[in-house]
């Protein structure tokens, strides 16, 4: 063989190895959703509106059940439980 064929060989070499690579990129780069967009988001965020007059107002843990339905139909109560349910941290059911 001489240096004419050589440089022929290792140009088709290199041609056949780029082509694969190629190949592999393209058919790598035509997945349309990623990992991130099939999952279903664990929570979502809610915002709530706080003035001064929702700090004012703390409500302890109903004693009767006809104090636990009259607070039901109380906004601030809901907004105050959706706040504490929110900082309360996440339990993987595992104790410590």
């Amino acid at each position: 063989m001489n240096l004419k064929q050589k440089r022929i060989a290792a140009g088709r070499f290199v041609l056949i190895i780029l082509s694969t690579l190629t190949g592999i990129v393209y058919l790598g780069s035509r997945k349309t959703e990623t990992h991130a967009q099939n999952q279903v988001p664990q929570h979502a965020r809610v915002s709530a509106i706080a003035d001064w007059s929702h700090r004012h107002s703390v409500y302890s843990a109903p004693s009767s059940v006809a104090q636990s339905l009259k607070l039901q139909s109380e906004p601030r109560y809901q907004l105050q439980l959706q706040r504490r349910r929110a900082t309360q941290p996440q339990s993987d059911g595992v104790r410590k």
